[in-house]
């Protein structure tokens, strides 16, 4: 049920004893590891590619917050998934959270990304295509219905 409201899924990470504390369950700092590194094919998807880069443009996380609802063990899967939440012509919301192999939610994230000009590394407005592709996007994820997270995080 929640996965489809999370509708761009990333790589899934298998939990392993060195990410693991004196808890006993994967560290925080291995949450934000697979929201950072499962998200690529969602980045891609965005429009933000090798070619969009070599173009002289990036994004830069302004702003970000996890939560984390369910501790996941060793030998325990993640997977992240993500979804756009709101965009502006300088700015994009999106959240995301990773599952484990019973569909439970462990953790909720949401960030606030600018879109920089490399050239100048400051934010600048992002070109109309990738607004309408974005638009197109948010229009798809929303379609989804609402999600089931009070957002902490915002963009005008």
């Amino acid at each position: 049920y929640m996965i489809e409201k999370f509708p761009s899924k990333g790589t899934s990470v298998l939990v392993t004893k060195d990410m693991c504390d004196l808890n006993n369950h994967m560290n925080v700092v291995y949450y934000q590891h697979i929201f950072e590194d499962g998200c690529h094919n969602f980045y891609q998807e965005m429009g933000f590619s090798n070619d969009y880069f070599n173009d002289g443009f990036s994004s830069f996380t302004l702003e970000s917050n996890i939560r984390y609802l369910k501790e996941l063990l060793e030998g325990e899967k993640g997977t992240p998934y993500f979804r756009l939440i709101k965009i502006n012509p300088k700015l994009i919301h999106y959240a995301g959270i990773i599952v484990d192999e019973a569909g439970n939610v462990s953790s909720f994230s949401e960030h606030v990304l600018a879109h920089v000009d490399m050239n100048v590394r400051k934010t600048s407005e992002m070109p109309d295509d990738l607004v309408a592709s974005l638009n197109s996007m948010l229009e798809e994820h929303n379609s989804t219905g609402p999600i089931d997270f009070d957002l902490r995080l915002g963009i005008k």
